[in-house]
């Protein structure tokens, strides 16, 4: 007498479908970022971060973000900050952001970034990198940064 395989409606997502959840939060994230508070809520309580400027944790890191949000926009008042890719792999999530000073004087340079998010146990970010290229008015590549 054959089995009959019953999926597990309680069991965890694998493969393709767990990356295609970790890229959904590393998305929500980003649009979280104004509000640490709330962002932090991605992250396991455990979590590192490994940006050399800031000191500390997360709740450090998502300060200091806010806090350059915040300088920034009196200067620049349609700052555009734009997810160009996303990429998984394993328990590793990608991301490549465009953040311009101004979205209507994209020539006023702004920032590209890399982010690296490693997942961990119940979808929870436990670790975190980034790395940042100021892109300036006077760039010699016509290409641009996009």
């Amino acid at each position: 007498m054959k089995k009959k395989l019953v999926a597990n409606k309680t069991s965890r997502p694998t493969g393709a479908r767990l990356m295609s959840q970790h890229k959904k939060i590393v998305k929500e994230f980003f649009a979280t970022l104004g509000t640490p508070s709330v962002a932090l809520k991605f992250f396991a309580p455990v979590a590192r971060q490994h940006n050399p400027f800031v000191k500390g944790g997360m709740d450090a890191l998502m300060e200091s973000i806010a806090s350059v949000q915040q300088s920034t926009t009196p200067q620049f008042e349609d700052m555009d900050f734009a997810i160009k890719h996303v990429l998984a792999d394993g328990n590793l999530v990608a991301v490549n952001t465009e953040l311009l000073n101004s979205k209507s004087r994209p020539d006023e340079g702004g920032l590209r970034q890399v982010h690296l998010f490693r997942f961990g146990p119940k979808n929870k970010i436990v670790e975190y990198w980034d790395i940042t290229q100021q892109v300036t008015k006077d760039h010699p590549n016509p290409a641009n940064a996009f």
